[in-house]
């Protein structure tokens, strides 16, 4: 309750107030756009995989700009635009189905071809890392 009442109350002075306001159209590139698909391996689990799909479009910051599946983990959920430039963009998950661990960052950067998975959960400090490519051309 004590966390609730914080949250409420942060959220009345007036920085609450600029970061809400700040909302624009997103810088997501192109070439970030698009259907993705790979693998990715959390730190603490060395040697074992899992696969990612996503689909990402362009937006505004805050609003949802694309889906993250892990279909052998069985999750998935909404991707929540931070920040983008045309080097990197951040969002935020939110996970809607299964148990997968929610409310990650994910950070995608181009490499290689296709794009490096950076995933963090701030609170428990928990990471991943993956690879992702093409799962269908761009629409023109």
């Amino acid at each position: 309750m004590r966390r609730a009442a914080l949250l409420v109350l942060t959220c009345l002075l007036p920085a609450c107030t600029v970061a809400v306001n700040t909302s624009s159209t997103s810088s997501i590139g192109r070439s970030f756009q698009g259907s993705w698909k790979g693998t990715g391996s959390q730190a603490d689990q060395p040697g074992v995989t899992w696969t990612i799909a996503l689909t990402l479009a362009s937006g505004a910051r805050g609003s949802v700009v694309g889906t993250m599946t892990y279909p052998s983990l069985n999750c998935g959920g909404d991707l929540i635009l931070r920040q983008a430039d045309g080097g990197r963009v951040e969002l935020l998950e939110r996970i809607t189905f299964g148990t997968c661990v929610d409310r990650g960052v994910v950070t995608l950067t181009p490499a290689q071809g296709g794009l490096r998975y950076d995933w963090l959960e701030a609170e428990s400090g928990l990471t991943a890392r993956g690879t992702l490519s093409r799962a269908q051309p761009p629409s023109p």
